[in-house]
């Protein structure tokens, strides 16, 4: 499915279910299995379906795997590091063979248990108790996790956020004179299209964190070594959005990814070793195109096409529609390129109007300034807008003149 186009620079081991694999220091776990051609990593909860990353940003469970005796860790978030034992989770056999995948075969169109053999005298408790062992999200950790630290942070200004509109608030702030708090959840600052240098030292950065909640005015983050309470006179969204998809037959499958998380993996040297069905339009599709070369190497399709995808343990077809009848296109990957959906969640926690956006979901309303409320502002696609760099960027510069205004710098 997946190919290096160049050497490992500095290489180390990892262990698979008890097989070493090489990776790239640094580059996340989850990407390092796709680059040895290694994309069953994970299995739905109940029906046991093979699952494959499908965004490589912790927003799927495609890459839900035991890590060092911690369950359920999304491993397109961890850093390779070497030594890292892995292990599939929810399986009875291995990750290319579950056993329990036979209940797919059963119940093509799903299972409902919790009406299975209901109201059959002793037969529905049976059901249960086998449901509840079969199902689930992988098992308790092998040793309890000591308690972390808590702390508070004060700053003129915070960020949620590390993309193209975070960093360009931050650098512009920073240079006045501000105090700044950025917040991101990424390995890296930056986008999909490669790492970013923050250039500003003065902002005090969280990283591979989580802007968990806005309570009482407050951002509670949460990181793998503490918990930081952020009270900021000013605080910016700059959340992004989610990546988008499509209701069909197999959308689930292994080989189904968002073009801008094949971008990731081709900025990072790993491209397909075979043809690409690319469905949709917009940036992230024509970035993708341009970096694996184009031609024979993608064919691209309307989004509205696709009518599903043939396949068992990953995609091997791809059904398009075309003048009222279906096409079978030969592929193993279907990127979309999709209107995404605005990440809007902590934005309205803190107080601040959403709406609701055809084909998108509901975005952060705000005026011309970046204003969403008092003391609240948001930039990028959270609140709507599509993912052009230069556009976002000279947005976010305007909301920072509007911050720099409000705290009268």
């Amino acid at each position: 499915m997946f190919r290096r186009t160049g050497a490992l620079r500095d290489p180390v081991t990892l262990s698979l279910d008890g097989s070493p694999i090489q990776a790239e220091r640094g580059e996340p776990i989850a990407v390092a299995m796709l680059a040895t051609d290694t994309f069953i990593l994970a299995r739905s909860p109940k029906l046991h379906r093979p699952h494959a990353p499908s965004c490589l940003r912790g927003g799927c469970d495609g890459c839900l795997m035991r890590v060092g005796g911690t369950p359920n860790v999304m491993t397109c978030l961890v850093p390779a590091a070497g030594g890292e034992q892995i292990e599939t989770q929810n399986v009875v056999g291995s990750r290319q063979a579950d056993l329990l995948r036979v209940t797919d075969w059963f119940f093509p169109k799903g299972i409902d248990h919790h009406h299975l053999m209901a109201g059959v005298p002793g037969l529905g408790a049976v059901m249960q108790t086998f449901a509840r062992k079969v199902a689930g999200l992988g098992r308790m950790p092998t040793e309890g996790e000591p308690a972390r630290e808590a702390r508070r942070v004060e700053a003129d200004a915070a960020i949620v956020g590390g993309g193209v509109a975070g960093l360009a608030i931050a650098r512009r702030l920073s240079s006045k004179g501000v105090s700044v708090v950025l917040v991101d959840d990424g390995l890296a600052l930056g986008s999909a299209l490669g790492p970013t240098e923050l250039g500003a030292p003065g902002v005090q950065v969280f990283s591979r964190a989580t802007a968990a909640g806005v309570y009482l005015g407050e951002i509670l983050v949460a990181s793998l070594e503490e918990a930081v309470v952020v009270r900021a006179k000013a605080k910016i969204f700059a959340t992004g959005a989610h990546d988008g998809m499509l209701a069909f037959p197999g959308n689930d499958m292994p080989g189904v990814f968002s073009a801008r998380a094949l971008c990731v993996l081709a900025a990072r040297g790993i491209v397909p070793d075979g043809p690409v069905v690319l469905a949709g339009e917009g940036f992230w599709a024509d970035e993708l195109e341009r970096r694996l070369g184009g031609g024979e190497a993608v064919v691209r399709v309307e989004a509205e096409s696709i009518a599903g995808v043939e396949g068992t343990a990953g995609v091997k077809r791809v059904l398009v529609r075309t003048h009222g009848s279906e096409a079978s296109i030969k592929a193993e990957i279907l990127a979309l390129a999709l209107p995404g959906a605005p990440a809007f969640e902590v934005a309205a926690q803190a107080g601040a109007e959403v709406r609701y956006v055809p084909d998108r979901g509901y975005a952060v309303v705000c005026d011309e300034r970046g204003r969403a409320g008092e003391g609240l502002w948001a930039a990028g696609e959270c609140t709507g807008s599509d993912f052009e760099p230069a556009a976002i960027e000279a947005e976010a510069l305007r909301v920072a003149d509007d911050v720099l205004a409000y705290l009268g710098r």
